[in-house]
């Protein structure tokens, strides 16, 4: 288990918020809330804090202070609750994020996982209304837009095969590796994302890798994913800290 520590990563995200705000302004930190985010090793981490750190003025949160714990296990923790009983002192909200795909619920389903989860946070000292279990069905490829002008253009900047023709050959490469696994569902995003977008990096010649979803996170709009659980994440959020309209938190950076 991998967790940010208060005497390093932590300073430094206060230093780069303050960094944030515009000159000259009385903006302050609320320091009072903190959220302890528990998720799957991999990309993860890196989406999710790119979202908190430098994301936020598009969704209108307010800064807050976390720590984003990653489980080893990945979705296959037994005792995955047990990970987060260390920062109940320490932090006020709790999301437990995990990959329905592999989570070994698949015959059970989403939401009965989910509610079992949620049910053991409230039972290990939790409050109800300050944690959330987040269900990312199958997993985070799903958040990602295939069609996306951004992923054509990392593709042709990391690209080792056909390097000159991946505009050409994008879009029809992009269909042809949605097709080799079960198509779309029902709202147009590939069924099998995480092979899809394998299949599509290969036929390029790139070798998949966390870096592709931070550079994504950066460049994606944020508005408009009709995912479910990408929704749910925001919203939760946006709940649980709003920007102040009345302009006591103002950010000079995206």
């Amino acid at each position: 288990m991998e967790v940010n520590t208060p005497n390093s990563r932590t300073g430094k995200r206060v230093f780069h918020l303050l960094g944030c705000m515009l000159p000259g302004s009385l903006a302050s930190i609320n320091m009072e809330a903190k959220i302890a985010i528990l998720v799957p090793d991999g990309a993860y981490p890196l989406v999710i804090e790119k979202i908190l750190r430098e994301r936020r003025a598009s969704l209108r949160l307010r800064a807050v202070d976390y720590e984003i714990v990653k489980d080893a296990f990945r979705d296959s923790s037994k005792e995955v609750v047990d990970l987060l009983r260390p920062y109940q002192r320490s932090c006020s909200h709790v999301l437990l994020v995990r990959d329905f795909h592999g989570s070994g619920w698949e015959d059970r389903g989403k939401a009965n996982l989910e509610k079992y989860l949620h049910n053991e946070l409230i039972e290990s000292g939790w409050e109800e209304a300050k944690s959330c279990v987040l269900i990312v069905d199958p997993e985070i490829e799903a958040w990602i837009r295939f069609e996306s002008t951004h992923l054509q253009a990392l593709v042709r900047e990391r690209a080792r095969k056909c390097k000159d023709r991946v505009d050409l050959f994008f879009p029809s490469a992009v269909e042809s590796a949605i097709d080799s696994f079960g198509g779309r569902n029902e709202l147009g995003k590939p069924k099998h994302p995480k092979e899809a977008l394998e299949t599509l990096l290969k036929e390029f010649g790139i070798q998949r890798s966390n870096s592709i979803y931070e550079r994504l996170v950066e460049k994606e709009s944020l508005h408009g994913c009709k995912v479910e659980s990408f929704l749910q994440f925001i919203q939760t959020l946006q709940r649980w800290f709003p920007l102040n309209n009345g302009g006591e938190y103002l950010f000079a950076c995206e």
